[in-house]
């Protein structure tokens, strides 16, 4: 579980990040982010993707990736959302598509060298 700094809950702050941020996609996952002065980190699993076990367990595993990238992020308000197909990923493979999608956003602080 993702320390509650570092959640992203409520409904506006969601509707701000998808009305004012900016978007990087891949065919699997979907990453909308705002900069800002803290990171927070929401997560959006839509109901096309199975039933509820299985949706909570994609999230459970996008939880797990990200909280191990916390102290590398850089400061903003970031909406992961999954597409159907995304709950078929191995760890690994999910892990490395949301690894892709912060650097393309360009989300890793300017310290760490990737």
């Amino acid at each position: 579980m993702l320390k509650h700094c570092y959640r992203l809950t409520k409904r506006g702050s969601f509707t701000y990040v998808y009305n004012k941020g900016e978007r990087k996609s891949d065919r699997l996952l979907s990453l909308v982010f705002v900069r800002g002065k803290k990171l927070k980190i929401g997560f959006s699993v839509p109901n096309k993707i199975g039933k509820a076990n299985v949706r909570n367990r994609l999230k459970r595993r996008l939880r797990a990736y990200v909280r191990g990238q916390i102290p590398t992020l850089a400061p903003a308000q970031v909406v992961i959302t999954a597409r159907p197909g995304a709950e078929l990923l191995t760890f690994a493979e999910l892990g490395q598509t949301v690894r892709e999608l912060f650097v393309r956003a360009k989300l890793y602080n300017s310290a760490v060298v990737l």
